[in-house]
């Protein structure tokens, strides 16, 4: 019971041994995070974003500003100026055209759209919460910015490296989650009852597939591997914009669920609270997250049904069928940080 060792406390003494004071004087920091959607709650608590910018500005930051590109609702949720302390900006400006082409390099995904807003800042803060994902294996720091910024053309693309959606008309009972669940309004069912997909709107996030109760939504030529190395690379386009000393990774391990934030609700956390993990290395932090999540520490009930434990070597492979550590690998390859690293308990 001691107000020092809680994990808001020790967050702060975490960001002063980051030593951003030393680097964000007299600059423009975004903060880019995952705002949350619908009725889920388990997204970075306000309070932590708070002491983040508290700390940018005692350190005299010259502007900060929190930033994501789906932000209509957020303010139900506690994400407002004032309880932040920092304005919400639309990553892609207010007609979501404020973006700038990057290449790649990379056959299979030449170019990406990413937001001016975040490349024009001087210091970027990759302020991400962690959990399972039904499509990359996980969610952290690597697809924070390899999906969260950029805007729904690119998103499409890097879903799109996975494959291609098709339906079955024996197995579909009509019963229309897959609509519902559609946040782009691509899914619908034309008057004959066949499922359709409005492939201009669509940005392959998958959500029909995973709420269908039958499994009459596939992927076809399923390659996860493809589709994580598509979220590194846009991921290093983001982080090659900057200075190297001038991109912060910050993990939270709290609330740790079996689906991404987007998905608007809140299931249950599968494993206690850990705790947070940051550096400049994204590879090192999204390595000693996953790392820390271990299937011994699973919480009896916490695995929202249909799903189940299947095989694998990671609690989220078990849970998902696919290696989130593709993305750390990529990562590696391409030289943007090091699975070679050091964890320094901050007490």
């Amino acid at each position: 019971m001691d107000r020092d060792q809680t994990l808001p406390a020790r967050f702060q003494k975490l960001l002063d041994s980051l030593e951003l004071k030393e680097r964000v004087n007299g600059k423009t920091v975004a903060i880019k995070m995952h705002l949350g959607g619908g009725l889920g709650y388990t997204t970075i608590h306000p309070l932590f974003v708070r002491l983040l910018v508290e700390h940018l500005k005692a350190a005299r930051a010259r502007k900060v500003f929190v930033t994501e590109g789906y932000i209509q609702d957020a303010d139900r949720r506690g994400y407002t100026a004032e309880t932040l302390g920092a304005p919400i900006v639309q990553a892609f400006g207010k007609d979501g055209k404020d973006v700038c082409r990057k290449n790649t390099g990379w056959k299979p995904m030449k170019s990406v759209l990413l937001s001016r807003p975040i490349l024009d800042a001087d210091i970027l803060v990759n302020f991400s919460h962690v959990k399972a994902h039904g499509d990359a294996g996980f969610g952290g720091a690597c697809k924070n910015l390899g999906m969260g910024c950029v805007p729904t053309k690119t998103r499409g693309k890097i879903h799109s490296l996975e494959g291609t959606l098709t339906w079955s008309r024996n197995t579909c009972t009509l019963c229309r989650k897959c609509v519902k669940e559609c946040a782009m309004n691509a899914a619908s069912f034309n008057d004959r009852g066949e499922f359709q997909i409005f492939w201009h709107n669509c940005k392959m996030c998958l959500h029909c597939m995973l709420i269908c109760p039958t499994g009459a939504i596939r992927i076809e030529k399923s390659d996860s591997d493809l589709m994580q190395e598509g979220l590194a690379r846009t991921a290093k386009a983001v982080i090659d914009s900057f200075k190297p000393e001038h991109v912060t990774h910050i993990n939270i391990l709290t609330n740790i669920t079996l689906f991404c934030d987007c998905w608007g609700i809140t299931t249950p956390s599968l494993v206690p609270d850990i705790g947070i993990f940051a550096g400049q290395d994204i590879v090192a932090v999204e390595d000693a997250s996953l790392r820390s999540v271990k299937t011994k520490n699973l919480i009896p009930g916490s695995i929202t049904p249909p799903f189940s434990l299947g095989k694998g070597a990671h609690l989220f492979e078990k849970l998902h069928a696919k290696d989130p550590f593709g993305q750390i690998r990529a990562l590696e390859k391409l030289r943007t940080g090091s699975s070679s690293y050091r964890v320094v308990t901050i007490k």
